[in-house]
């Protein structure tokens, strides 16, 4: 299709970070670059490159829609529909947790704890099966149990599995936390809880309190809750000398520190990222 007169890659950049700005999005051109590279079909290099060059009334509609939506606070991934997680890309929506890049930093430390070759490790409250499926793909001998009380959830979650070629190395399990006694022993147990207290989750940016699962953000009043289910339920399903990884709200290190030693774990570490906030806890059975 020709283009039509006028319309460049640059105009709509322009007046799409106009638009954003407006709206209150933060860092509006940088959103507005990656929504016009997955209109595009390229990357934030590409768009840049590609600012003189005119598009199509199809291409141009899209994005006009994409960025109308981005204006109404709807969450960049959920247009795109992926986000990208330790250099995979995963399949999101309203189902699930929207992955982070600390909990990168939780991956990171599991895969640093030289665990068994055959290591069977349990990820509790998988939403999007990113920490289980990039897991599995860094460690294919390893093998993984993905729980989440949530059936959407694991429908995601099986997706982004099957998507890596990791389906049949991972076991979806749905239940809550509770569900995983009987099914170890574990080398390791995994988990990105829910940890934001109610008054916190009130003050969140709309993207995340209006269009993410409350259920994967707030587990009760004090943000705490899933830690005290968690914590003792890793020390009875552990193998001696097993690993407890969890990823921490950035208030919860002494408190969850002391249920690890109450449950009587040890080596009980707590790993900050790269604002120096605490963001994970390793302990041992």
């Amino acid at each position: 299709m020709t283009p039509p007169a006028g319309i460049t890659v640059g105009d709509l950049l322009e007046a799409s970070t106009r638009a954003l700005a407006a709206a209150g999005v933060p860092d509006a051109r940088r959103e507005a670059i990656a929504l016009l590279a997955a209109a595009l079909h390229t990357d934030r290099g590409g768009v840049l490159a590609r600012r003189p060059d005119g598009v199509s009334e199809i291409v141009a509609e899209r994005a006009r829609s994409w960025i109308a939506s981005r204006a109404k606070r709807l969450p960049l991934q959920h247009l795109t529909g992926t986000v990208e997680f330790r250099g995979l890309a995963f399949s999101v929506g309203p189902d699930v947790l929207i992955p982070r890049p600390e909990t990168e930093g939780l991956v990171d430390a599991v895969l640093r704890a030289a665990l068994p070759d055959t290591a069977k490790v349990a990820d509790l409250g998988t939403g999007s099966g990113a920490i289980a499926v990039t897991l599995a793909v860094e460690r294919p001998s390893w093998r993984i149990t993905a729980l989440d009380r949530s059936a959407r959830a694991l429908a995601v979650a099986g997706t982004n599995a099957a998507h890596h070629g990791a389906a049949e190395r991972i076991q979806l399990v749905e239940g809550d936390f509770a569900s995983l006694a009987g099914r170890g022993p574990f080398a390791a147990v995994v988990s990105n809880p829910p940890y934001v207290t109610e008054d916190e989750w009130l003050d969140l940016a709309p993207e995340v309190r209006d269009h993410e699962p409350k259920e994967a953000l707030v587990p009760g009043p004090s943000g705490l809750e899933a830690y005290e289910v968690i914590v003792p339920l890793a020390a009875s399903v552990l193998v001696p000398g097993g690993l407890l990884a969890l990823e921490l709200g950035h208030t919860g290190a002494s408190a969850v520190s002391a249920l690890a030693e109450r449950s009587g774990l040890r080596d009980i570490r707590v790993l900050s990222d790269l604002a120096g906030i605490p963001r994970v806890l390793l302990a041992r059975r």
